[in-house]
């Protein structure tokens, strides 16, 4: 017998190379592992899924090895400037690390911001915002001045469309338009969008950047050989990210009041044998929670020569349209941080034992992994309805021309007078929302895996590095309350009769196919009535009140907006969706539509038989079907 003064000697401590290691997570492609993600594609199947193959391999790619060593070294090497030589004389040197710059490319010849412009149809945003929702969570950041990018071009092929530009103007916006939208990282440029300064962010009406105008034979080349812009600008930019693009959309003040201009970062110096920074100068970069390998800079502009955009005083107008495409990167970029996290969670909860089991057989943590997922599907189907919103405005012909009769483009919208109103009211929503969202359902991906969410070792499992990253797009492109105040000027302004009329037609319009669609099935009328009592409440208590008051509830109204339409989304998912399980299976959809609306009640007592359905169907959300690449080649030869 043992002698209990004696340890027991078969008993072996565990040291810094010995005893149990945990078995690291694998993540998966998101394009297969991610059955929310292959809902929205197949609510699009139509006209998306041509591009399966295209998203399966960019899924595959974003998760490879080299990626992950990228990130980690863009995060360990955060931009540096020098601000001075040795002797005092003032210079502006930005060094940015090798993992940005080659995450840079990656993205760049992906096409994250040329698929739009290389094909006049609407389909080609979703096409886009799903390979971004896919690329954000690897990208280190590089999708911010991607998302400047897009909009400026997007602002640039307005103008260019029109025939107000002179012959000057013409040729110059026409070769950043072609770098803008390239996908040859060689040829390709990046495109800041400077806006903010010390007297205020958003509000942007007490700009002290000045521009003078010099006249149209000022003279001057830029780095390219281009002439310089016949403006001068001179101010300070207080929150400028992407400082190391190759052109800048920004805005001030003139003798017509607040503009909007184009500017080169670079020129060739008076002696036209160098290249210097075109009146820029670096301050100081910006230190920051997130966004670390962004370079986010203090600008001191001083001559820096510039073309008007539009008229003199219309600066605003001409932002604005920038601003309703970063907004959009905004939602979808949060989303792609969340569906990472997400994936990081089922992951570790297939290699995770707990108590001698796996925490994929845990159903506490399935239920609350199930229920991030319910808010994660109900902000993308938010989101991606506003993409879907885009590509109509911005390619009408298209959807008018359609004979998709089934597709979500003609099957969600009616007009596109219809998709004008509504993606101006959704835009801020969706920006303000899926960020929101993001942010605390990352931190429940972190919570989910214990310490080790809490750690920043491999970028592969970093949680932690995607909440701090997301976390600005809750502030950046406007907080909160600066979106609420949107929302209200968009629903008690000049068109604001027109545009709530325009949200009420399309409510009731879903609510009326929906109940078609209902009459046929069983157990869903409880949800449509529940929808119908929310129109009703937006009408009688949100709309009754003076804008005023509704800028004083901003956030309780826009959540009222937001459940009444990630609502209709979700019904129409469940009902209208296709009937394959390349997603998520009918009785998942309708669950989800269901869960979103607080049905069954959750406050009555709990039985059994609901406590085992509800565990079942847990699961189901939470971890879904396994895509195969076989049952890709499956329907692909369907059609």
């Amino acid at each position: 017998m043992q002698d209990d003064m004696h340890p027991n000697t078969s008993l072996r401590p565990s040291s810094g190379s010995s005893g149990f290691f945990q078995q690291p997570p694998h993540i998966k492609n998101q394009y297969e592992d991610d059955a929310v993600f292959r809902t929205v594609l197949d609510c699009h199947s139509n006209s998306l899924l041509r591009t399966s193959n295209e998203l399966a391999d960019w899924g595959q790619r974003v998760v490879q090895p080299d990626i992950f060593e990228l990130i980690d070294e863009a995060e360990k090497h955060p931009p540096t400037v020098s601000t001075h030589t040795t002797f005092g004389k003032p210079r502006t040197n930005l060094h940015t690390s090798y993992g940005w710059k080659e995450l840079q490319r990656i993205g760049i010849a992906g096409g994250v911001v040329a698929i739009p412009y290389e094909e006049a149809n609407r389909s080609a945003r979703l096409r886009q915002f799903m390979k971004i929702h896919l690329w954000t969570g690897s990208a280190a950041m590089v999708m911010c001045p991607s998302s400047m990018t897009d909009g400026a071009a997007s602002l640039l092929r307005r103008h260019l469309s029109g025939t107000k530009l002179n012959e000057q103007q013409r040729t110059v916006f026409t070769e950043a338009y072609r770098r803008l939208t390239s996908r040859d990282p060689s040829e390709a440029w990046t495109s800041g969008q400077w806006m903010t300064e010390r007297s205020g962010g958003s509000d942007v009406q007490n700009t002290e950047t000045v521009g003078t105008f010099l006249g149209h034979d000022a003279g001057g080349k830029d780095a390219h050989g281009m002439p310089l812009g016949p403006w001068s600008i001179s101010g300070f930019k207080w929150f400028s990210s992407a400082t190391d693009s190759q052109m800048a959309v920004l805005l001030a003040q003139t003798g017509k009041g607040l503009s909007a201009f184009y500017a080169p970062m670079r020129r060739t110096s008076a002696n036209g044998s160098d290249v210097e920074m075109n009146g820029v100068s670096i301050q100081r970069l910006k230190p920051k929670l997130g966004t670390r390998a962004l370079p986010t800079a203090e600008l001191v502009l001083d001559g820096m020569r510039a073309y008007l955009i539009g008229q003199e005083g219309e600066g605003v107008k001409e932002i604005s349209a920038i601003l309703n495409i970063t907004r959009v990167h905004t939602a979808i970029g949060a989303l792609g941080y969340w569906g990472r996290g997400l994936a990081i969670s089922r992951a570790y909860a297939r290699v995770r034992k707990v108590q001698g089991s796996l925490l994929e057989n845990n159903t506490a943590y399935v239920h609350a992994l199930a229920e991030n997922s319910l808010q994660y599907a109900a902000h993308m189907h938010f989101g991606f309805f506003t993409v879907l919103l885009l590509g109509i405005v911005e390619e009408p012909r298209s959807f008018q021309d359609s004979t998709e009769v089934k597709s979500a483009s003609t099957r969600l919208v009616s007009s596109v007078a219809q998709a004008q109103a509504l993606l101006r009211l959704l835009t801020p929503i969706a920006k303000c929302k899926c960020s929101r969202a993001s942010a605390s359902g990352l931190q429940e991906c972190m919570e989910s895996l214990g310490g080790v969410g809490f750690l920043e070792d491999e970028q592969e499992f970093n949680v932690a590095r995607l909440w701090r990253d997301n976390f600005a797009n809750v502030i950046w492109e406007g907080t909160t309350e600066v979106m609420a105040a949107d929302i209200v000027r968009v629903l008690k302004g000049r068109d604001g009769e027109k545009t709530q009329s325009a949200l009420f037609a399309w409510i009731s319009e879903r609510l009326d196919v929906c109940r078609d669609v209902s009459n046929r099935l069983e157990g869903l009328d409880g949800i449509i009535q529940a929808i119908d009592a929310q129109k009703t409440e937006l009408k009688e208590k949100w709309l009754c009140l003076s804008a005023e008051e509704l800028r004083y509830h901003g956030r309780h109204f826009m959540e009222a907006l937001f459940r009444v339409v990630a609502g209709i989304l979700l019904l129409d998912n469940a009902l209208m969706g296709s009937q394959d399980e390349a997603g998520q299976t009918k009785e998942v959809k309708v669950e989800l539509a269901n869960r979103w609306l607080n049905f069954p009640d959750r406050s009555a007592p709990l039985d059994r038989n609901l406590h085992s359905q509800a565990a079942a169907l847990d699961r189901e959300i939470a971890f879904a079907v396994s895509h195969s690449s076989s049952g890709l080649a499956e329907q692909r030869s369907m059609l």
